[in-house]
């Protein structure tokens, strides 16, 4: 299954609609201990969806369920009152104007997901110990546990498919690659 392309920290709100609505949207998301990945204003068919894509911004642990229907709840709230202000003219600054521009929009809360493209250092923080599918320039594509972040970029070890059906794959030596080297990175959904 394709997946889109993760944002990069300077491309997260991608039209100035979103980056409005970024500084409105981004003091409740913190508030709640996440990160704000992505926002993005996308019509589908007659609605338009405000798409709110967030994380943690440091650990391994998952956003679970909860956690996103507290914030979808509160962000509908601070939404709400700001697009009322909005309307009557009260409003200090023009973050909602944006949606009050709107017939309607849907609010959707959720997580970049587990196949996402990895493009920043905190992207790679956020799956040690994870098996990565990794292009690098001018080399083939690796299969490779994580094993550590540094600041100029990625240790991993390279996790080589089985002779044979049936049989342990191998693993080779650790090796570091440079983020600039990296020209997609992506986690590899394991089962056991």
């Amino acid at each position: 299954m394709a997946s889109p392309p993760r944002a990069s920290a300077q491309d997260r709100f991608k039209d100035p609609r979103a980056a409005a609505l970024a500084e409105l949207i981004e003091p409740t998301v913190s508030a709640h201990g996440l990160y704000l990945e992505e926002l993005a204003l996308t019509a589908k068919g007659a609605a338009t969806i405000l798409q709110v894509t967030v994380d943690y911004e440091t650990g391994t642990e998952n956003v679970d369920l909860d956690t996103l229907a507290g914030l979808s709840e509160a962000l509908s709230v601070v939404l709400d009152h700001a697009e009322e202000e909005q309307k009557a003219g009260a409003a200090e600054n023009s973050a909602a104007k944006p949606l009050v521009d709107l017939d309607s929009y849907e609010l959707e809360v959720t997580t970049p997901g587990a196949t996402r493209p990895l493009t920043e250092p905190r992207h790679f923080s956020r799956n040690l110990g994870r098996l990565l599918e990794i292009e690098a320039e001018g080399q083939a594509a690796i299969n490779a546990r994580l094993q550590d972040v540094a600041q100029d970029g990625i240790v991993v070890q390279e996790i080589k498919p089985p002779p044979k059906k049936g049989m342990k794959p191998k693993t080779g030596p650790q090796r570091h690659i440079p983020f600039g080297s990296i020209t997609r990175a992506r986690v590899q959904v394991e089962f056991s």
